[in-house]
């Protein structure tokens, strides 16, 4: 039996639109690792935003941040934190000024705090209850633990999300910093082009997956990678076998070898028992 090593991406993934993890979901992951497989998380959440639902689950590492943080071993009782890929702060200070510029609202992520501008804030909880995932436990995750600030640290910082009311908010920040950082659109509940992500450049899932598999000594080929939406492009792309949900943006779908069932579908069992993971 070849060992294989899957990174499973949470929202839209892991965790269904009602803000529910289906139990084929949790079966199969457990399945898979008793079973002599490894199984990551690979998320756009930063460490501060892991659900204690998630680390009860078993997982073998996670890929935190969009790729800006490895860790290796049992979220959080073993091993520890194999690479952390920071933004310069000048790098954050232009950043920032760029999101100023088009007139967008941030949140900026570091590995131990989140922070915020007030509206910033505000537009992010009101996505994620538009969507109904505003659960108990991704409330707690995502929105107890951030620092609401009109003038947030420039140190620290892995990863930011920008947000308005202007459909041309991504372009108008992939004009402004596109040559030199990471900058993707559509990961944000209900915001399409009027949102996005910005991460240091060459810092992505994709990227942090193949760290890890030279780190642990497995072929990439031997990798797995599932995702929904458009900061799992690279990892689709990347993996021995990129698989995108059902469910998944019509990006991912293409970026991706196969495509299983949808989140509420029995997806990634149905992809881990096409691979003989379970």
């Amino acid at each position: 039996m070849t060992r294989r090593i899957a990174f499973l991406d949470v929202d839209g993934t892991i965790i269904d639109h009602d803000g529910e993890i289906p139990a084929s979901t949790v079966n199969a992951i457990r399945t898979a690792r008793e079973n002599d497989h490894l199984v990551f998380l690979a998320t756009g959440r930063g460490p501060t935003e892991v659900e204690e639902r998630l680390v009860e689950i078993g997982f073998d590492g996670a890929v935190l941040g969009a790729g800006a943080y490895i860790w290796l071993g049992t979220l959080w009782s073993e091993g520890g934190w194999h690479a952390e890929h920071l933004m310069d702060p000048r790098r954050v200070a232009e950043m920032v000024a760029a999101f100023e510029t088009v007139g967008a609202d941030y949140v900026l992520q570091g590995r131990d705090d989140v922070w915020a501008t007030p509206s910033g804030y505000n537009r992010l909880a009101a996505g994620l209850d538009a969507e109904g995932r505003l659960s108990d436990a991704t409330r707690e995750a995502l929105l107890e633990h951030v620092t609401i600030t009109a003038d947030p640290p420039q140190g620290a910082v892995a990863k930011a999300v920008f947000s308005s009311d202007d459909q041309r908010t991504y372009s108008a920040v992939k004009e402004l910093l596109g040559d030199r950082f990471s900058v993707i659109t559509g990961t944000m509940p209900g915001l399409g082009t009027a949102g996005g992500e910005v991460s240091a450049g060459g810092v992505t899932k994709g990227s942090a997956l193949v760290e890890t598999v030279r780190t642990l000594g497995i072929d990439v080929a031997h990798s797995i990678a599932i995702g929904d939406n458009n900061n799992d492009l690279e990892m689709l792309r990347t993996a021995g076998v990129g698989i995108a949900m059902g469910n998944g943006t019509p990006e991912a779908i293409a970026a991706a070898d196969e495509v299983t069932s949808g989140v509420d579908a029995d997806g990634i069992w149905n992809a881990f028992a096409t691979h003989g993971l379970v």
